[in-house]
């Protein structure tokens, strides 16, 4: 296990920061609320994007209603 560690910086880091987490309260209370306001934020981010999606949805740009485009619709042409 100690080979791991001493190969990888990653394992030192999560490691002491578990140990850390472990021991002190104060830590544990730090981390809960640090990861409520990331999560919060996440969650507004995702709701903005749903928002903004939703709104271009309902209003689509005029430059879809070109007369090229209607004049391509052949969807009543009668077939010969």
């Amino acid at each position: 296990m100690l080979k791991f560690i001493k190969k990888s910086p990653f394992a030192f880091v999560f490691g002491t920061a578990a140990l850390i987490l472990v021991v002190s309260p104060e830590a544990r209370e730090a981390a809960r609320k640090a990861i409520v306001k990331g999560t919060t934020a996440v969650l507004n981010f995702v709701d903005q994007v749903k928002n903004s999606s939703f709104l271009t949805s309902q209003n689509p740009p005029e430059l879809l209603d070109t007369p090229a485009e209607q004049a391509t619709d052949n969807t009543n042409a009668p077939i010969d």
